[in-house]
């Protein structure tokens, strides 16, 4: 985390006074504006009368914390105990104020992930192959949008060898010109929140300003298969910048050389070399894409892929994203494939393809959410959606919300009322061995309700794969 003293606190932030100051050379290490990122000695943003982000001084008082440094505007409350409070005319500003400050202190490089589905995974799988070299920050609690890379930025340290953020679409140019990425990542450019930007090449012009932030030269990783790749390539080398392609064609970079579904073996090709991964679809052949966005940042920073393999080997991913759970139930244990967190046309279709690949002996059984934010073409997503369902022929579908009305010759189908009725289905329907994937938009509310279940079930829930289907990792191997 970046240190500052109190005085230099003061000085990065020019409109400011001090209420109260204990010792003006005390060290403060880090920012949260969100009690549970809370680490001791933080600054701490307090929420006070109509400010929009911050910890209240109730929960201060109830975890019984008394901040090194609190920033604050308006009125501090009398009772309230801190060993400094700084009062500042704007919160945000002196947020973004200490942000820049933390990114001129660090030195090592910054590594972006943008894209509309699969940053998240991509993020974490990055900071976790990466972290075979020495620590590395990387983003916590999705903050993903401007005030979220501001303090993300602000708990960074001067120590980590690399930083690896998740930019949002949303406030993507403040995004940039905050992190100033020497690294940036596409995973894909799909349709997600078409209500706010319209269609494929509005989000890809969007998503686009991540280049603003980088320097002449720097590399670009795009996913050579994805929707508006030329534009963002020609957008990309018009500003200078390095293209480095990961996908299937023979000329990428990062190339997939073989794929065997069956056994789950992919080989893929980084430069001269090869690396094999056995067993990959535990969390869903669409991982697949993030490994080799992963060995992209490799070549990228010119890293040695000796430990990628046992990396890759050690990665979970963050709940909700794809992860695998046995849970009790009727006469044995049913597998969970947990993708609730959130949904948009194309990570839908990938966690019904992990659903599909997922050997069994019992039934595979779908529990879908609607698709939010997708405006005037929610309707002809959501019966795409349905057709393809159609086609995979697994044995229970169970829908939930108004956009999935009217389905008709769908065999399995069954409506839900509400979220709760996942523990339903799992507590009268679901058998031993058979696999159940949940899936949908955060607004569905699933996400909540598989969250409250998977802590219910903490003792008896395993995060690992399904029996038969534990993931091994070949080495790299020179040549071809």
């Amino acid at each position: 985390m970046p240190d500052w003293t109190l005085s230099k606190v003061a000085s990065i932030l020019p409109d400011s006074a001090w209420v109260h100051v204990e010792n003006e050379q005390r060290v403060v290490s880090g920012i949260s504006t969100y009690f549970p990122t809370y680490r001791p000695g933080d600054i701490v943003f307090l929420r006070t009368g109509e400010m929009a982000f911050g910890i209240s001084q109730e929960t201060l008082a109830r975890e019984d914390v008394r901040p090194r440094l609190v920033v604050v505007s308006g009125e501090v409350p009398a009772t309230f105990e801190a060993e400094a409070i700084l009062k500042v005319p704007d919160p945000m500003t002196a947020l973004m104020r200490m942000a820049k400050d933390a990114r001129g202190r660090i030195t090592a490089p910054v590594v972006a992930i943008t894209g509309s589905s699969g940053k998240t995974s991509t993020t974490d799988l990055t900071a976790h192959a990466l972290r075979a070299f020495g620590p590395v920050y990387a983003t916590r609690e999705s903050g993903n949008r401007p005030r979220g890379v501001a303090w993300n930025l602000g708990c960074a340290s001067e120590c980590d060898r690399f930083v690896v953020l998740e930019l949002a679409i949303g406030g993507m140019a403040d995004n940039s010109k905050l992190a100033r990425p020497d690294v940036a990542v596409f995973t894909n450019i799909q349709l997600a929140h078409v209500l706010y930007h319209q269609n494929l090449r509005t989000i890809a012009e969007r998503k686009a300003r991540i280049f603003d932030g980088m320097r002449r030269g720097a590399p670009v990783i795009l996913n050579s298969g994805m929707h508006e790749g030329a534009y963002l390539q020609k957008v990309a080398r018009k500003k200078g910048l390095e293209v480095i392609h990961y996908g299937r064609r023979a000329q990428d970079h990062v190339v997939l050389l073989g794929f065997d579904a069956r056994r789950g073996v992919a080989t893929i090709g980084v430069d001269d070399r090869r690396l094999q991964l056995a067993q990959c679809l535990r969390h869903g052949p669409h991982m697949l894409e993030n490994f080799m966005a992963t060995c992209a940042v490799y070549h990228a920073l010119g890293l040695p892929l000796d430990q990628l393999a046992e990396r890759f080997a050690s990665f979970r991913v963050t709940s909700g994203r794809g992860e695998v759970h046995r849970l009790p139930v009727q006469s044995g244990a049913c597998v969970l494939l947990n993708h609730s967190y959130n949904a948009n046309p194309a990570s839908m279709r990938a966690a019904l393809i992990h659903l599909r690949n997922t050997p069994t002996q019992g039934r595979r059984i779908a529990v879908l959410g609607a698709m939010a934010e997708l405006g005037d073409v929610s309707a002809q997503e959501h019966a795409k959606l349905v057709a393809y369902l159609g086609q995979l022929k697994l044995d229970r579908i169970y829908t939930l919300g108004p956009e999935f009305e009217g389905i008709d010759n769908l065999s399995g189908h069954q409506a839900l009322d509400g979220p709760e009725d996942l523990l339903n289905i799992l507590e009268a329907e679901v058998r031993a061995d058979d696999v159940v994937m949940v899936k949908g938009s955060n607004a569905t509310g699933l996400n909540r309700v598989v969250t409250t279940l998977l802590n219910e079930y903490t003792c008896e829930t395993s995060a690992d794969v399904p029996s038969g289907a534990d993931a091994t990792y070949a080495r790299v191997q020179a040549g071809n």
